[in-house]
C-alpha cells in the first residue's frame, strides 16, 4: 500500500532568495521517504522566508498542508524538525485537531520520534513547541533590545539596504535618489502616486528586498516618505525619537531636506483638502471635467467620447455636458471638447510664466521660531523627568499644553511647505512640457490659476468655437 505524504520544508529568513535552506530541508526528508516501504512524497508544502513565529503572518502552504490532510489528499506529513511546522502552540494544536479527526495518517520528523496519533505523542510535541516558543521570544526580546541601541545612537541595523543607498546603507545611490527626487515633485505637483507607481513599473524598478515582482504603490509610499530620507533614523517607517525627546539622526547621506520630505508626507497623507493644489476629485479623464460649469443650472459639466467619432474624422473626439435633470443637471449645454482645452491652455500661458519670474522668491514660515522654544521646552522636562529632578505627574501636566501647540505649529509648517513646494514644483514649460504632463498634473496647472469656467448656451446651428461664451473665473 502505498502512503502518499506531504513533505513540509520552511526557513524564516532567506534573505537572497535562493531557497537554499527549504532545500536542504526538501532533500533530507525525501531522502528518509524513500528507504521506508510503501511511502512516497506525493507534494512539497515549501513556506521559504516565512516566519512560524509571528502571530500576524499566515503561511499559505501549511495552511494548505491542513486543508489536504484533512480532506484525505495526503495521508501524512513529513517534514526535517517539529519547529519547521510549528512555533506558536495554537498551529501545533491545529496540526493535532487534524490527527485526532484521522488517527491512520502518518507523522515524521528527521530529527526526532513523534507520534501525533497518540497522547504521549501529542504531549511530547506540546512541551517541545512551547521550548521552540520561549526560545524565539527570546531572541526576539535580544534583537528588539539590540535595534533599540542602534536606534538611539543613530545607526543603521539590519536587513535589506534601504531604496535609495547603497549596500554599505551609508552611501546615497545616485540613480535610485534620483527616481525618489523627480517623485518628490511629481507629487508635490499633483501627480498621483498610482501615477507615478506605473511609470516606476514600467522602468522595472524594483527594491532591494523584491528583485522580481513590480514594485507595488504601497512599497511606493514607504520608500517616498521614508524619514531617513532627510537624515532621520526611523523604526518601523517613524521617526525615531531618543531620550531627549527629539528625532534622532542618522550616521548617513541624505537624499532630501525635512522641509521636503514633511511636505511629501503632507500630501499622502492629505494635510487636509482644502490645503490640497486639487480641490476637486483628480479622477477625471479629461482636462477640465468639474471645472466647466453651466451657466443655466451652474451644474459642473463633463465629459464623455462622442459615440460616432472615429480615428481619423474631423471634430472633436469628445464633448463637454452638463448632466442631464437625472444626474442633477439641466442637460441645455454642451461644447467641443478639444477646442475648449487648446483655448484654455493657451490662456494660461502667461499666468505660467509670470510664476517664473526670478522675483517669486519662497515666503518663509513665521511660526519656526515659536516652535523651535516649544520643542526645546519639552526636551527639557523630558530630561527633567528622567533624572528625577521633576516629578513624573509634574512633567505630564506640563507637556499636554505644550506638546498639543508642538502639533499645531508643525500642522501649520506641513501645511506652508506644501503650499511653497506645490507652488515651486507646479511650474512647467506649457509650450514644451504640458502635453507630457500625466492628467492629474496638467488639471493641477489649470486650477492653479482657475476657479472655475462658465459656459454659456451656443444657441441653435451654432458649429463654429466662440472663446466669448466662456467667462473664466481666475484664482484670487
Amino acid at each position: 500500500m502505498v502512503v502518499r505524504l506531504g513533505g513540509y520544508a520552511r526557513i524564516s529568513l532567506d534573505r537572497d532568495g535562493e531557497e537554499l535552506g527549504v532545500e536542504r530541508q526538501r532533500r533530507d526528508y525525501r531522502q528518509v521517504a524513500g528507504v521506508r516501504p510503501g511511502w512516497e512524497v506525493a507534494r512539497d508544502y515549501i513556506d521559504n522566508d516565512v516566519s512560524a513565529f509571528k502571530r500576524n503572518v499566515v503561511r499559505p502552504e501549511f495552511e494548505q498542508l491542513l486543508v489536504d490532510l484533512q480532506s484525505g489528499v495526503i495521508d501524512g506529513v513529513i517534514a526535517y524538525d517539529l519547529d519547521r511546522l510549528a512555533r506558536q502552540p495554537r498551529d501545533l494544536e491545529r496540526l493535532i485537531d487534524v490527527f485526532e479527526e484521522r488517527p491512520e495518517l502518518v507523522f515524521c520528523t528527521i530529527t526526532n520520534d513523534i507520534d501525533l496519533s497518540t497522547s504521549d505523542g501529542r504531549t511530547m510535541a506540546r512541551v517541545m513547541v512551547a521550548f521552540a516558543n520561549k526560545a524565539s521570544a527570546d531572541t526576539g526580546r535580544r534583537v528588539a533590545r539590540k535595534h533599540r541601541e542602534l536606534a538611539d545612537s543613530g545607526k543603521n541595523g539590519g536587513g535589506f539596504p534601504p531604496f535609495g543607498w547603497k549596500a554599505d546603507r551609508v552611501t546615497v545611490d545616485p540613480a535610485q535618489a534620483e527616481l525618489i527626487t523627480k517623485a518628490h515633485d511629481a507629487l508635490l505637483s499633483g501627480t498621483r502616486l498610482s501615477t507615478i507607481t506605473a511609470e516606476w513599473q514600467e522602468k522595472g524598478v524594483r527594491t532591494s528586498r523584491n528583485t522580481e515582482k513590480p514594485i507595488t504603490r504601497v512599497a511606493m509610499k514607504g520608500i517616498l516618505t521614508n524619514p531617513r530620507l532627510a537624515g532621520f533614523r526611523a523604526v518601523k517607517g517613524e521617526k525615531h525619537i531618543g531620550s531627549d525627546g527629539k528625532p534622532v539622526m542618522g550616521v548617513w547621506e541624505t537624499v532630501c531636506t525635512p522641509e521636503k520630505l514633511d511636505a511629501v508626507v503632507a500630501v499622502l497623507d492629505g494635510v487636509k483638502t482644502r490645503y490640497k493644489a486639487n480641490k476637486l476629485n483628480n479622477n477625471h479623464k479629461y482636462l477640465l471635467s468639474g471645472i466647466l460649469r453651466c451657466a443655466e443650472c451652474g451644474t459642473r459639466m463633463m465629459a464623455n467620447m462622442r459615440a460616432s467619432w472615429k480615428e481619423g474624422s474631423k471634430g472633436s473626439r469628445f464633448m463637454y455636458r452638463c448632466p442631464a435633470s437625472t444626474d442633477g443637471g439641466c442637460g441645455k449645454v454642451s461644447r467641443a471638447g478639444e477646442p475648449v482645452d487648446k483655448f484654455i491652455v493657451n490662456l494660461i500661458h502667461d499666468a505660467e510664466a509670470r510664476l517664473k519670474a526670478p522675483e517669486k522668491a519662497s515666503i518663509e514660515w513665521s511660526g519656526a521660531v515659536r516652535l523651535a522654544e516649544v520643542e526645546q521646552e519639552i526636551g527639557s522636562l523630558i530630561e527633567a523627568m528622567n533624572g528625577k529632578k521633576i516629578s513624573a505627574a509634574t512633567a505630564i501636566a506640563m507637556l499636554e499644553p505644550l506638546e498639543k501647540e508642538r502639533d499645531e505649529l508643525a500642522y501649520e509648517r506641513n501645511r506652508h511647505s506644501v503650499e511653497q513646494a506645490q507652488t515651486a514644483a507646479a511650474v512647467v514649460d506649457l509650450a514644451e512640457d504640458f502635453e507630457r504632463l500625466p492628467i492629474e498634473r496638467q488639471r493641477a496647472v489649470v486650477m492653479k490659476h482657475i476657479r472655475a469656467i462658465v459656459v454659456r448656451p451656443a444657441g441653435r446651428g451654432a458649429r463654429k468655437f466662440n472663446p466669448e461664451l466662456l467667462e473664466v473665473v481666475w484664482a484670487a
